[in-house]
């Protein structure tokens, strides 16, 4: 049981990060727009600005021994993938299907952060 959700955050090289959720698919576009925001003075250095996203989203959770994990795969899933690209500064969301997995040949949508932040933020910028 839970409401699992992965976030993506690819690298100027192509790898992607993913930070797993176990119950993070509540207003997971919200935590995503937030976190991006919380971000934005370093969007133009992708190290820094995975890791201020990441904490962002993770919060005061840090000490958990459950609930969030990071890897370079994308964990058990309940939800589209979300994949913020900090040097196009675009966030793309890749649909998900049980029975085939996610589909990174199709996605939902691109939207730059702009599009992204004004449709999905809680934090009023």
């Amino acid at each position: 049981m839970g409401d699992r959700a992965n976030f993506g955050f690819r690298q100027g090289n192509g790898d992607t990060i993913y930070l797993y959720g176990h119950w993070a698919g509540h207003q997971m576009m919200a935590r995503l727009a937030d976190a991006i925001i919380a971000a934005d003075r370093r969007w133009h250095d992708e190290s820094y600005a995975t890791r201020i996203a990441i904490s962002n989203i993770i919060g005061d959770e840090w000490d958990q021994e459950y609930s969030w994990g990071i890897a370079t795969y994308i964990g058990d899933n309940e939800h589209s993938v979300p994949v913020v690209e900090w040097c196009t500064e675009r966030v793309i969301l890749y649909p998900h299907d049980w029975s085939t997995g996610v589909d990174f040949d199709d996605p939902k949508f691109v939207m730059t952060f702009q599009q992204f932040l004004d449709k999905f933020a809680k934090v009023l910028v």
